[in-house]
């Protein structure tokens, strides 16, 4: 059944999101979708990103609905086995409630798959188990640069081939830290650089990952207004898969 969740969301503040995302918009656009709780998480990739995020928060704070607003922040790696751009006293001084993070990048030119998956797996093990993050997103999305390096059938065993010891890895590491795997709309299931075969094979990741244990949650991944509204087809899809309410994460305001 459908709750009506999105924590993934960007705004224009940062540039991540084009102007169409002004917290205001977010919000209005959120009731009309019947959006029930979401987050605004815009990148914080280096340091000198965060002056702009007390504008989020203040915009947060003063908008007037009855839709549940986390403030939180996209955390990516600052380079491959590198640091976040974030820290509890970072968190605590700006008052982010909720971090999603994780690998936004192959981090190699390699056309060996256990190499790329070796990286992957990596990252994704170390954010599960960094009490700071709360949500894994979206595991093995690859940027334009990444994905034109190999032809999609490549993209596509890479999924569809996942070995086994690395899918229950990671599923009983969710478990384990009580942390999520994001299931993301837009990176994922609307994107346009992924061809159907691929998104089949994610698919069947994504039961793999359900059969050995995972926690999971949603995010639209949303770059504009437009985008707002893709979480419907992920509810659905874990829906679809008997992911029971319990294992669908869902943060807690302190």
């Amino acid at each position: 059944m459908r709750v009506g969740l999105d924590y993934h969301i960007h705004t224009f503040y940062q540039r991540c999101g084009n102007e169409t995302l002004t917290v205001e918009n977010i919000v209005r656009r959120a009731e009309e979708l019947g959006l029930t709780s979401i987050a605004i998480t815009d990148h914080l990739n280096r340091p000198e990103q965060l002056p702009m995020f007390p504008h989020i928060r203040h915009d947060i704070e003063t908008a007037e609905t009855d839709v549940e607003v986390f403030f939180g922040v996209e955390l990516n790696f600052m380079e491959c086995d590198g640091e976040w751009a974030y820290s509890a006293e970072i968190r605590d001084e700006h008052g982010f409630e909720l971090a999603i993070g994780g690998i936004h990048s192959a981090y190699t030119d390699s056309q060996d798959p256990v190499e790329v998956l070796d990286i992957q797996h990596r990252h994704h093990m170390r954010t599960l188990a960094d009490p700071l993050i709360d949500v894994l997103v979206h595991p093995y999305w690859f940027g334009k640069a990444d994905i034109e390096k190999r032809p999609m059938e490549w993209w596509e065993r890479l999924i569809a081939e996942m070995p086994d010891d690395r899918v229950t890895e990671l599923a009983q590491a969710s478990a384990e830290h009580n942390t999520p795997i994001e299931v993301n709309a837009c990176a994922i299931f609307y994107s346009f650089r992924l061809s159907a075969g691929f998104i089949d094979a994610y698919v069947e990741y994504l039961r793999r990952l359900r059969d050995a244990g995972a926690l999971f949650t949603v995010g639209s991944d949303a770059h504009d207004i437009g985008r707002m509204g893709t979480t419907e087809y992920v509810e659905g899809l874990l829906d679809g898969m008997g992911v029971s309410a319990e294992r669908i994460w869902r943060p807690e305001r302190q």
